[in-house]
């Protein structure tokens, strides 16, 4: 042969067996990216091991839900808590009442990963929905599970199922009511040391009851949780809690399985157990009833909305933040907002400045119903901060760093941050504000006045007076720039005890009270670090310009508004906010974000705002839920950050809107808020729903040319 034909014939033989290789090797399967998920009140999550998660709640109880649908994960159950089931001044999880679990008789069905999945969490509902297929096997339930935490009946939560079955025989569905860490377990063991008795209650509805005590030596008395629950289907009567419901499986069927729990604080047993049955049975009957009474709960909140004409993910973020702090707190409560809310007791569930300082201003406008539980928890921890202030060798009332059922100080021994007394004054500016705001005369009489005279007597008795300088100083504290530790005459701190002293003489006032005179000689005299030179104020003796962990002295322009008479205080703002901003870490806490955008709108640079509005969210959000981060860089992936969720809201709210309250004005009676709107070139309009000022309520309107609009609604009973 040819050499020239031979080399061809070889090539056609390497090409001819190339295409069939080609041609036997299977395709490799490239799924479709899943649609953008920006859509402003539906998030979606198309991965079952979405590690991130949710937590769904009431203000009163709560739940984590992951991937798996319910309160556990691969088999692992999620905390569930209760506002104020604290445990000596530690808030503990309940047993796990979300979870649901499905067995063919002797293995689970769970999650096929195989399979199309989609997850998603109405915020407008505030419901979150499951839609999968669960294998064991070769049997498969496929369908949804529906999670609700019932925003009418605040002690009810449901799961619910709604299954098709490819087989034929028995399935089974479990509540297993496991706890986690520190709870209660459903055989009566005791895990841990945190219960001290557990009772088993038995009733003629064929329910198990159980109720619990929890000795709160600090209170001096038990606190009895109770909890209730029915597990039913459409194919099988009511039966108890912590039981199984055996079902006859049939293809092309569908079954439906209803898992309701009622949780109860009482502080005696048979009560509690009497109160959750109650709730209980008032919340069965029909499934659909409770659902659609749950839904216009919710959509009651969100006639309070902000509704921006700009990118959808700012819309998006804005509606996450709200619904996540909107879930943590309730009209009526008495309890404050740790920093995670119900969805983890991190810091042991205390009460932090950020409940005071950066969520409840974030709440007061649109929602002083409220908001309101934040301030009546510090009247009713009061006699707990007057026995720290006593301990300290101060007249009045010591708030606590960190505080739980009792208002004592309980940050762990040692920590430094016990000194960080800023937080006594910032309590008591929230009480103003609040007062401000509703125009409450009666409230501020029985509640406000009693913590704000408190507040006041404790920086009166703490100030010291240096004879030679004429003045008054703080000493030995710790400044929202908790890396800088123990430092005196911090300007924060000094600053928010000023303000303190004059709002009680204030207070003192308008409810017909004696003011004590020395509010007024410490306040005129107290020493507020300033350099006259550079017109700015200083952050504390001897500060060297180091980085701060945090926001700190910028905050007198933002949120204290502090002002002293006959100086250029927008320009002692700018020079501040210049020379500090630049200062703080970026690996810091998400709040001071929120604040520097609150900061640059109110000096007019809106450019500027914008860009800080964006990083008091984008680097923190996690997840397809937009789980909200403590830190830009460090991933918790079982707890939402409530206080940075607060801070988007502020930035709108106070800051690219333009909404001011005044702390001084001459007649806290006729008051009025006032507008001065930064909008960035981004946002065509925003439109705040549902503004509430002295009882009346009205939507406010803001347009690119940067006026606001203004339209009453209606009045409301204060």
């Amino acid at each position: 042969m040819d050499r020239s034909v031979r080399r061809g014939f070889v090539l056609i033989t390497i090409v001819l067996i190339g295409i069939a290789a080609m041609l036997l090797i299977p395709k490799q399967h490239h799924p479709k990216p899943p649609p953008p998920n920006d859509d402003p009140w539906v998030l979606v999550s198309y991965d079952p091991d979405n590690k991130f998660g949710t937590y769904l709640g009431n203000g009163f109880i709560s739940t984590r839900i992951m991937g798996d649908g319910v309160g556990s994960q691969d088999g692992k159950p999620l905390p569930c808590f209760m506002a104020g089931l604290y445990d000596d001044e530690k808030l503990i999880p309940t047993p796990t009442w979300s979870d649901l679990r499905f067995y063919d008789g002797k293995t689970q069905f769970r999650i096929d990963k195989e399979a199309d999945y989609k997850q998603t969490l109405n915020m407008k509902t505030g419901i979150l929905t499951t839609y999968a297929t669960w294998r064991t096997g070769g049997k498969t339930l496929k369908g949804k599970i529906e999670v609700v935490v019932s925003r009418a009946v605040p002690n009810v939560g449901l799961v619910r199922a709604t299954l098709s079955p490819d087989f034929s025989g028995n399935a089974r569905a479990v509540v297993p009511w496991t706890a986690t860490d520190g709870g209660l377990i459903w055989d009566g063991l005791i895990d841990g040391a945190a219960w001290s008795n557990i009772s088993f209650f038995h009733t003629k509805q064929s329910g198990i009851h159980i109720g619990w005590a929890s000795m709160l030596s600090a209170k001096g008395v038990d606190f009895q949780p109770a909890l209730t629950g029915r597990l039913k289907s459409d194919k099988s009567p009511n039966i108890g809690l912590g039981q199984t419901l055996d079902l006859k499986a049939k293809p092309n069927s569908t079954f439906e399985i209803v898992s309701y729990s009622s949780l109860v604080l009482n502080t005696k047993v048979d009560l509690a157990v009497h109160q959750a049955e109650t709730c209980m049975n008032d919340a069965q009957g029909s499934d659909e009833r409770f659902i659609a009474a749950h839904k216009a709960a919710w959509a009651k909140l969100w006639q309070k909305d902000i509704i921006i004409d700009g990118p959808r993910k700012d819309q998006q973020a804005i509606h996450s933040c709200m619904f996540y702090l909107l879930q943590s707190v309730r009209e009526g409560s008495q309890w404050s907002i740790p920093p995670m809310g119900l969805s983890n007791n991190a810091f042991s569930g205390h009460v932090f400045w950020d409940a005071d300082t950066w969520m409840f201003p974030a709440l007061i406008l649109q929602h002083p119903e409220l908001a309101r539980s934040i301030v009546d928890y510090r009247y009713n921890t009061l006699p707990g901060a007057m026995a720290n202030a006593k301990a300290s060798g101060c007249a009045g009332a010591e708030y606590a760093w960190e505080s739980g059922y009792t208002g004592k100080e309980d940050t762990p021994p040692g920590l430094v941050y016990r000194n960080e007394r800023h937080i006594t004054g910032d309590v008591a500016l929230a009480q103003w504000q609040y007062y401000l705001a509703t125009g409450d005369l009666k409230w501020l009489k029985t509640r406000g006045y009693p913590v704000i005279k408190a507040t006041a007597d404790y920086w009166a008795s703490r100030a010291v007076l240096v004879a030679e300088k004429n003045r008054y100083e703080i000493k030995q504290v710790v400044p929202p720039d908790e890396n800088a530790e123990l430092v005196n005459n911090s300007a924060y701190t000094n600053a928010i005890a000023r303000m303190n002293l004059e709002i009680a003489s204030r207070a003192a006032k308008r409810v017909g009270a004696a003011a004590n005179p020395k509010w007024r000689e410490v306040a005129s005299k107290l020493y507020i670090p300033f350099d006259a030179k550079a017109k700015r104020f200083i952050a504390f003796d001897g500060y060297k310009g180091w980085k701060a962990k945090q926001a700190d002295t910028e905050l007198l322009a933002y949120p204290l508004q502090f002002t002293m008479p006959g100086r250029d205080m927008t320009a002692i703002y700018e020079n501040t906010f210049d020379f500090y901003a630049p200062k703080v870490l970026p690996r810091g806490p998400a709040m001071s974000s929120s604040a520097h955008a609150v900061i640059a709108a109110r000096l007019g640079e809106c450019d500027k705002a914008y860009h800080k509005f964006g990083l008091s969210y984008k680097p923190f959000l996690r997840g397809p839920f937009n789980y909200f981060n403590e830190k830009p860089t460090e991933v918790y992936t079982n707890m939402c950050f409530l206080t940075g969720c607060a801070g988007p809201i502020q930035a709108t709210l106070y800051g690219l809107a333009g909404i001011r309250m005044d702390y001084f004005p001459k007649d806290p009676a006729t008051a009025t808020l006032t507008f001065a709107p930064c909008l960035p070139k981004q946002w065509k309009s925003v439109k705040i729903t549902g503004v509430q000022w002295h009882g009346k309520v009205s939507d406010v309107t803001i347009t690119r040319g940067g006026k606001a609009e203004i339209s009453r609604k209606q009045q409301v009973d204060r």
